[in-house]
């Protein structure tokens, strides 16, 4: 059946234009392992939030970086790592922009 369906050139063509991503990709993944309990609370306060446990996570780490980072006064470019809130993803700015991925 598949092989009648693929062999008809109409079934070929595209279903329309292609679709650009509105944000950006994810540069990377870092599993992360969490206690029961520590994920039904994420879970939670994500949902309080309104976000996905994933965005949850990345806002909170992004929150942590900017602040144990040094003030920008006392630092090269080189040595800081400016991380920024953009939409739902935490964006590390240090050279090309790569965005900070966990996930639970």
């Amino acid at each position: 059946m598949t092989e009648d369906f693929y062999g008809n050139p109409e079934n070929l063509l595209p279903a329309g234009p292609a679709r650009r991503r509105q944000r950006p990709v994810m540069s990377g993944m870092v599993p992360v392992r969490f206690p029961q309990d520590m994920i039904a609370a994420v879970k939670r306060f994500a949902g309080q939030d309104g976000v996905t446990v994933s965005t949850w996570i990345r806002w909170l780490v992004a929150k942590e970086i900017k602040r144990r980072e040094p003030p920008a006064t006392t630092t090269t470019s080189a040595e800081r790592v400016d991380v920024r809130i953009q939409g739902s993803a935490a964006v590390s700015a240090t050279g090309p922009a790569q965005v900070l991925q966990l996930s639970a």
